[in-house]
């Protein structure tokens, strides 16, 4: 049965680059934990660290702050951006937990605080490099991020994860295939139990023995 979750007012240019520092990250199999969030989640964590820009506005889509942000995205504890792009916290210890299988405390609190309405955790794994996406207290879409992808790909997730109509299959993670993203290269990028397709959801399993039949089958329709 297929559930809808809310929508989340974030700018989807905002998700963009952020996807693309954790892909960044993913490819030198770094972790590192985003929370972008259009609530005050100030009871949710703690500092890990003096805030040494308590007087400073740094906004993430600044060029120029970009290698800041790479670096504080380095220590320990997440990095928080409010929905405008502002920098909020860094080494945020989350204190809003929810049990991640397989995974440390690090994919837990990123679970865990994107079950706040309004918030979107990215994270990039030091394991497997993967880039894992939670909203709902879900995970959204796991990114491999040494699979060749098109230069639109954090785009097209963007825009699919701020979406109000995004859709959850069951209980697990789903894979997704944005319009226009060539299918068989979604089915590699994305991990997951489903893949979303125009006529609807697929098994990942079936999805990959017919994939090209399938996006020639919708494409003619």
């Amino acid at each position: 049965m297929a559930k809808k979750i809310k929508e989340i007012d974030i700018e989807k240019d905002l998700v963009k680059i952020i996807i693309d520092i954790a892909m960044e990250f993913g490819q030198e199999k770094k972790g590192t934990f985003f929370i972008i969030t259009n609530r005050n989640i100030n009871k949710y964590y703690s500092w890990l660290y003096t805030n040494i820009l308590e007087k400073t506005m740094v906004k993430i889509n600044n060029k120029r702050m970009l290698p800041l942000v790479k670096k504080l995205a380095e220590l320990d504890g997440a990095v928080i951006i409010d929905e405008d792009g502002f920098l909020r916290a860094y080494g945020a210890q989350i204190n809003k937990i929810k049990l991640y299988k397989g995974h440390g405390t690090r994919h837990s609190a990123a679970l865990g605080i994107s079950e706040i309405p309004g918030t979107l955790s990215i994270t990039s794994s030091e394991e497997d490099g993967a880039v894992r996406i939670m909203r709902g207290g879900r995970t959204l879409i796991e990114i491999n991020p040494f699979t060749k992808t098109p230069p639109t790909l954090s785009e097209k997730i963007a825009d699919m994860v701020t979406s109000p109509s995004l859709p959850v299959i069951g209980g697990g993670s789903i894979g997704a295939i944005a319009l226009g993203l060539n299918p068989f290269v979604a089915a590699v990028v994305f991990t997951g139990s489903y893949i979303m397709t125009k006529s609807g959801a697929k098994s990942l399993s079936d999805f990959l023995k017919s994939g090209p039949k399938v996006f020639k089958t919708e494409k003619s329709e």
